[in-house]
């Protein structure tokens, strides 16, 4: 079928909104796309139509292509805003980053048949800043809870208080004077600072129960709840805490046995609600007796893996994990070990309805380094949905600014990943460098095959990694830096330059941090790059840091070690 004018698009009388809205966007995209074939006519006719399948996944949708009629048909208004998009997919179109969207001019070819399209996971969330931007999300057919998709959009994920929330529902500051064995007992003393919370005491589960219920009526959009721990150790170990946990073989079995219990209160008054909680940290493996409520999500934590491998096939994990000063112990064990999060991933898969990932996909620490994580991604999401896992958060640079670290190509993979991980990742590769870097796309597909092929079978790559790690060689980056050169000269329009600008800087934070501090001109070199990271939109060197104040912690101390001068930056996520 050969398309020459622009299609007559169609929906229902009183369409709702999102339906309304993917018709704006398909006619916004084929007046470009036949701005040059005449005026609309041709008996070409789009239908879209928000009850016309019923599908096994909620956001999947199904394109019927014949000679006269194409029709986007779904189970919900959202999922036709997606069936929009991935039509225009079909006709060519490439939205690669919220700056760069790719427009065929017509006439466009499409092949006539029928197609189900359905979502590898059901929540799809991406904590990568340009992502997080409804506009851009809804092209990616993203849900993202911390996203700005409106209802005009589709919606998103109904989530509240996503992550860390025992200090929400029973805050120290105003219980440990009056009730300190609410709290955690570490080395037999009652914990206030760095705390979690005592999950035996009953007062503790009621002030829990009563604290969601009332979220729950403030929030009556919201059907899931976090009653999670902190975001760090510390798990109480009080004599009770401690027999449930000894019984069940693991500190998750406290932690489960009270979701379950707020679970089963909450469901009471608010049926169909869902109950959040995490295998993280201390409480990552799965408990030897109880299994999690149907109405509770456990969402699984992959910060301790080395991210430069596959997990299935690296068995190597770092230790000490601090998020509140972004460090972590050097890895250990080897490469084809026990594998103990394959092992957590599999237990939980076994006893958990609702399995969820927290994954992380860029270097905390060191924004700007070079992560050569890009062997990992794909084969991670395949990983996660062979094991029954329904929802991923992919977790990235969610700072306020630009990126730069192949941020915008590992945000377009990732996406297309969640929607589906079997997707050809080179095809998906060549098609973004070549829409987002034009004539410097065979240069910059060289720079990423570079990174990504970095790590050899005996390196490792941690998310608080610094400029020392054993794949930063000054070979390596003489070798990037080189092709990041001929990139900027192949490139020649200004947006491209700029892209490739952005990557550069990568190269450069690497370089500049590992130069002795006595070496000629180091600060003046720093200085010229902290100007170019700012006029290039960079926010953040370390996250929730402040750019100023991290500049000073290059100065300072080599490989950027010492983050005593970084100042800590707050703001909305």
């Amino acid at each position: 079928m050969i398309i020459r004018h622009a299609p007559e698009v169609l929906i229902p009388n009183n369409a709702p909104a999102p339906v309304k809205y993917a018709a704006g966007e398909l006619k916004r995209c084929f007046s470009v796309i036949f701005s040059e074939e005449g005026p609309a006519g041709g008996g070409v006719r789009v239908v879209l139509d928000p009850q016309g399948a019923a599908l096994p996944a909620p956001d999947g949708f199904r394109l019927e292509i014949g000679p006269d009629e194409i029709r986007v048909l779904a189970g919900t208004p959202r999922a036709v805003v997606y069936g929009a998009y991935g039509l225009l997919e079909k006709m060519g179109c490439r939205f690669l980053a919220g700056d760069c969207e790719v427009l065929p001019r017509g006439p466009a070819a499409l092949e006539e048949g029928a197609w189900d399209d359905l979502p590898a996971f059901y929540a799809r969330e991406l904590f990568w800043r340009d992502a997080m931007d409804g506009a851009f999300a809804v092209k990616l057919r993203l849900n993202s809870a911390r996203s700005t998709i409106t209802e005009e959009m589709g919606g998103r994920l109904a989530f509240y208080n996503f992550s860390h929330s025992f200090s929400a529902l029973v805050p120290p500051d105003r219980w440990f004077e009056s009730h300190p064995e609410y709290f955690s007992m570490v080395d037999g003393v009652r914990r206030k600072e760095r705390t979690q919370l005592c999950l035996t005491n009953p007062d503790v589960l009621r002030l829990c129960v009563d604290g969601v219920k009332k979220w729950a009526r403030e929030n009556p959009k919201c059907r899931i709840f976090s009653v999670s721990m902190n975001d760090w150790y510390s798990p109480c170990t009080c004599p009770e805490c401690a027999r449930v946990d000894a019984e069940e073989g693991s500190r998750a079995g406290t932690v489960i046995r009270f979701v379950n219990r707020v679970a089963e209160e909450t469901e009471k008054e608010f049926p169909g609600i869902m109950i959040h909680t995490f295998a993280y940290l201390y409480c990552r493996r799965p408990p030897l007796i109880t299994r999690p409520r149907h109405n509770v999500i456990v969402r699984l934590c992959s910060i301790e893996c080395c991210f430069a491998h596959p997990i299935a096939e690296c068995g190597c994990e770092s230790g000490g994990i601090d998020v509140q000063y972004g460090s972590a112990r050097a890895f250990r064990g080897e490469k084809k070990n026990e594998n103990a999060f394959l092992k957590d991933l599999i237990g939980w898969s076994k006893i958990c309805e609702n399995l969820y990932i927290w994954d992380y996909t860029t270097n905390y620490a060191n924004y700007l380094l070079p992560f050569p994580n890009l062997n990992a991604l794909q084969a991670n999401l395949r990983l996660f949905k062979g094991h029954h896992v329904t929802g991923v958060f992919e977790q990235g640079n969610f700072s306020l600014g630009a990126c730069s670290a192949l941020g915008a190509l590992k945000t377009y993979l990732l996406a297309k990943w969640l929607w589906d991980p079997d997707l050809d990742g080179e095809a998906l590769t060549r098609d973004f460098a070549a829409g987002y870097y034009g004539a410097a796309a065979e240069t910059m597909l060289k720079y990423i095959s570079l990174w990504k092929n970095a790590c050899g079978e005996n390196d490792h790559a941690g998310i608080y990694d610094t400029s020392d790690a054993p794949y930063l060689t000054d070979e390596r980056l003489e070798e990037a830096d080189a092709l990041l050169k001929k990139a900027l000269h192949e490139a020649g329009d200004v947006m491209y330059r700029e892209r490739v600008e952005r990557e550069r800087l990568s190269v450069r934070y690497a370089h500049l941090t590992r130069l002795p501090l006595d070496a000629p001109r180091r600060d003046d070199l720093i200085d010229a790059f902290a100007r170019d990271a700012e006029a290039l939109g960079i926010t953040e060197l370390f996250e929730r840091k402040s750019l100023s104040s991290s500049v000073t912690v290059m100065k300072k101390s080599r490989f950027a070690l010492d983050r005593s001068a970084a100042e800590a930056i707050s703001y909305p996520i």
